[in-house]
């Protein structure tokens, strides 16, 4: 056969510069070092200038992407770890642009290795994309220049990189360090309660002996001084402390103009602010870290440890900081264990593997709107230790722990019978129910395949293990290339086996016929099927769950179905030992001491007899003694209950009509909607793996 001939090619002018890509996409570079240079006249060079440059060139505005996500980002850092740069290298990978231009080498790399910048270049080789500068245009696939590109742009990057090493960590940082560890500030943040003396001469022409030292700032300083206080009057308890000052004060106030003397420099760093007050308040780390920070009475850190001892004037009592400081930090002064150190209480995290209980079912698919200003929020499913139980429970982080709780045990059960009432009740369509057994033949295929494949590596793991022995005579060489023969002969076992039940007779011959009357395995033996297997079946069924507290006693939970119907179900509490809230007390006590009726007390409490309210009043306000003083119209005996009443029968004879969305869901109701195709693969599984137990 002739070898087939084609058109000769225009010769090329290796010396000639290729013309730029405008008609391909381009992209602009931004990054600087540190969040403190942003905004300053290199970002205008880097990001206005540079775009407007390649507008003159010929590109058009809506093709020039601006890649601005390494803003405060070291050069130093891998591909990988830089948002921009990872960005701009799957751009130039798939071949989406044809040009990146920054303002200078150095704002693409200062790699001391050069494996990253050696990395960009060949991506950029590769798909033909030039690097742009304000001085050089770099065309790393040139047929002639390409190899003199690519060195004069490892030479930049060197010499970007060699300036950082030596310049700036060699020459500017030591010195910075060298100043710092003399206990001079630096330009460090400055601590809330001090204030910089940046004056290197006095008034009268003098050096200044405390140039660059703290200093007392007393606006500041009085209010650290009233948080360590606070966290004595607390004994020590930092969270109550915290909370205290959160939501009470007091706070840092607003620095008026002219409340910092001339050459002085104070904080400026304060940004989180009460969501109580909305004054400037420390959070839970940064009031540990001023409770136990030396520099408040006189001492210097650099690098962590104390290199100046008493280097500037104490703003807090030594016994004042050390009863703090001993019950927060477990180090002394020296980084040695702190013998004084005196913790409020230690927390002992206990071992799941000691829990004698399931995780619950329904974890994090229930939600409270109990909290108005947090609607709709995600219970959390907690571990009681002390009750050794699972439980979900509302909570208002970091204000209140716990603002309620049901036992995990109680939700699932009750989630479950209404679960399973809606698969009593729910029909299959039959469209469905085909697609859904199509699907799950078309993953039996799918897992067949895999095997075959992982069957064949196991077989060619073998050979190449075999091929190997021959070169080996290192006797621990040999053992270990025998215990990897023989791990994938159990492997290949295995593979086998799973490869015979997936092209089983009976795995492929189940019909539509035979299968689907077996779904009733799955009511009938409801309470074996596994918790994943109800929860699963549950997201296919429904959106979510709802709790609410009704009483201190009672809960009711409302399930949300997918079609728009609910369930809902109510639990009380039936032990008497429970814990009231102090909101409930507290209407206790007011009702008693107004004189409301017996029957408006009762209904305030419904489940509660009245002699348990009376009881209760007792114990907490009276001295055990019941309420004599207690002037209101009592209609019904010690033993009742709202329950009980007559008001409580009128009430329930006369129901207003429940509005149609919002009528609860019952198995009886005549409109039942259709599975999902996920919930109907599930059932499939469930009763197919059930029917070959059966067969068994």
């Amino acid at each position: 056969m002739p070898r087939p001939l084609k058109r000769p090619e225009a010769p090329v002018d290796p010396y000639k510069l290729e013309p730029l890509p405008v008609g391909r996409p381009a992209a602009v570079y931004y990054r600087q070092s540190s969040e403190g240079q942003i905004g300053n006249i290199s970002t205008t060079l880097q990001t206005v200038d540079m775009i407007e440059h390649l507008l003159r060139q010929g590109w058009v505005r809506e093709s020039v992407h601006m890649i601005d996500m390494d803003a405060g980002v070291s050069g130093q850092k891998k591909i990988k770890d830089r948002p921009g740069m990872s960005m701009l290298y799957d751009l130039i990978e798939r071949g989406q642009i044809g040009l990146v231009a920054a303002q200078d080498v150095d704002r693409f790399f200062r790699d001391v290795t050069m494996i990253e910048t050696n990395i960009f270049i060949d991506a950029c080789k590769r798909n033909n994309v030039k690097v742009m500068t304000p001085m050089m245009i770099y065309d790393f696939a040139h047929p002639i220049m390409g190899p003199s590109h690519i060195k004069m742009f490892r030479e930049e990057s060197q010499r970007a990189a060699d300036y950082l090493e030596y310049q700036i960590r060699g020459r500017l940082v030591k010195a910075r360090q060298r100043r710092d560890a003399s206990g001079l500030w630096t330009g460090r943040k400055v601590l809330p309660g001090f204030m910089v003396d940046t004056r290197s001469h006095l008034p009268n022409g003098s050096l200044n002996p405390d140039f660059r030292k703290y200093k007392r700032f007393d606006l500041y300083a009085d209010v650290l001084l009233r948080y360590y206080e606070l966290f004595r009057a607390n004994d020590g308890n930092f969270k109550k402390t915290w909370q205290q000052i959160d939501h009470d004060g007091p706070v840092f106030p607003e620095i008026p103009a002219g409340a910092v003397p001339e050459g002085f420099k104070v904080t400026d760093h304060l940004t989180r602010r009460s969501p109580f007050t909305g004054g400037l308040t420390p959070s839970q780390t940064g009031l540990a870290y001023m409770l136990t920070n030396v520099a408040y009475i006189g001492h210097w850190i650099h690098k962590s440890a104390i290199v100046q001892f008493n280097n500037h004037e104490a703003i807090v009592p030594l016994d004042l900081f050390m009863y703090a400081y001993n019950r927060l930090s477990p180090t002394d002064f020296y980084g040695q264990p702190n013998p004084d150190y005196v913790p409020y209480r230690p927390w002992i995290r206990h071992p799941k593997e000691e829990r004698n209980q399931p995780p619950p079912t329904y974890a994090y698919l229930a939600y409270s709107d109990d909290l108005p200003e947090q609607p709709h929020k995600r219970l959390a499913c907690i571990w009681n230790t002390y009750a050794g139980k699972y439980q979900y429970q509302l909570a208002q982080f970091p204000y209140k722990a716990n603002v309620w709780n049901i036992r995990a045990e109680i939700v699932d059960s009750l989630v479950d019978g209404m679960l399973l009432e809606r698969l009593e009740a729910t029909t299959i369509d039959e469209a469905l129910w085909q697609a859904a057994l199509a699907s799950h033949e078309q993953v039996d295929q799918g897992d067949i395949r895999r095997v075959q494949a992982a069957i064949r590596q196991a077989e060619q793991t073998k050979d190449n293990i075999i091929a190997s022995l021959g070169l080996l005579t290192h006797p621990e060489m040999v053992g270990r290339a025998q215990a990897r023969y023989e791990a994938a002969e159990s492997e290949l076992a295995s593979l086998h086996e799973e490869l015979t039940r997936l092209q089983s007779d009976d795995q492929q011959a189940q019909s539509l016929a035979d299968a689907r009357p077996v779904l009733e395995t799955i009511i009938r033996r409801w309470s074996e099927v596994p918790r994943e297997e109800k929860r699963s079946l549950f997201e296919q069924f429904a959106t979510h769950l709802t709790i609410s507290k009704i009483t201190p006693r009672t809960k009711r939970l409302i399930v949300h179905w997918r079609d728009g119907s609910e369930s809902e179900r109510s639990s009380t509490h039936k032990s008497r030992g429970y814990f009231w809230d102090e909101a409930d007390l507290e209407q206790l006590k007011r009702l008693f001491d107004n004189h409301v009726d017996q029957v408006d007390i009762l209904k305030a409490f419904p489940g509660t007899t009245w002699k348990s309210l009376q009881e209760r009043y007792a114990y907490r306000w009276n001295g055990d003694h019941y309420p004599t003083h207690y002037q209101g119209k009592r209609s019904y005996p010690r033993h009742a209950c709202w329950q009980d009443t007559a008001e409580y029968q009128a009430e329930a004879a006369f129901k207003p009509p429940v509005p149609q969305h919002m009528m609860s869901y019952s198995p009886t109701d005549e409109c039942v909607s259709a599975c999902s195709v996920e919930a109907v693969k599930l059932m499939y599984r469930l009763a197919s793996e059930w029917a070959k137990t059966k067969a068994a």
